[in-house]
């Protein structure tokens, strides 16, 4: 008898154990490891605050010129009529005519989504959702082919960036009093794109 009271008090505590200890032990080994998890994130998100603050110090250091230089690189609008009033101050400087300038007024929006309602859709075109808009562009200048290398050469100097997708060129239609063979004037198609900030 005297045996018989310890070994249930055993058997009830063993019984104990796997009935609520062992539950709460794993519950407690869980949030440890959700514990070790946050104080993984909380440093992250601390040194990525120290990577904020030196980036914006860093910011805060460059000078008011070279922020309007890097606006003008890559403006936050298209500014379509100052980019053409560029391309064309960079042609009248080696006296080559711009003509037949046309450029694509759906990149005028800069961007592609509809609103149907409550739901904006997002368009089709994978640019959309790029951080950046495209805004392509075509015009004509006629000259001589030494000045167009040297208008090329200025257009790829100038501060905007843009990008010149394909150049065609034909002959262009001669002066009164010469022929098309000592005609050494040529009219440049050129298909350039540039881009801003969405």
């Amino acid at each position: 008898m005297k045996i018989i009271f310890p070994i249930s008090f055993i058997i009830i505590a063993i019984i104990l154990f796997f009935s609520f200890g062992n539950p709460l032990f794993g519950e407690v080994k869980q949030l440890k490891s959700d514990v070790a998890t946050y104080n993984i994130a909380l440093d992250n998100s601390t040194e990525l605050q120290k990577t904020r603050d030196s980036l914006i110090e860093i910011y805060k250091n460059v000078k008011t010129e070279d922020k309007e230089r890097l606006a003008h690189f890559l403006p936050s609008s298209i500014g379509n009529i100052e980019l053409i009033l560029e391309i064309e101050k960079i042609a009248n400087l080696h006296g080559m005519p711009i003509k037949n300038i046309t450029f694509d007024t759906r990149g005028l929006e800069g961007s592609n989504k509809t609103d149907t309602g409550n739901v904006v859709v997002a368009g089709s075109d994978p640019s959309s959702f790029l951080p950046y808009g495209i805004f392509p562009m075509d015009f004509v200048i006629e000259g001589k082919y030494d000045t167009f290398l040297l208008f090329l050469k200025d257009l790829e100097h100038n501060l905007r960036l843009v990008d010149v997708k394909s150049i065609t060129f034909s002959t262009s239609s001669p002066a009164a009093g010469t022929t098309a063979l000592n005609n050494s004037t040529y009219d440049y198609t050129l298909k350039v794109e540039t881009y801003w900030l969405k």
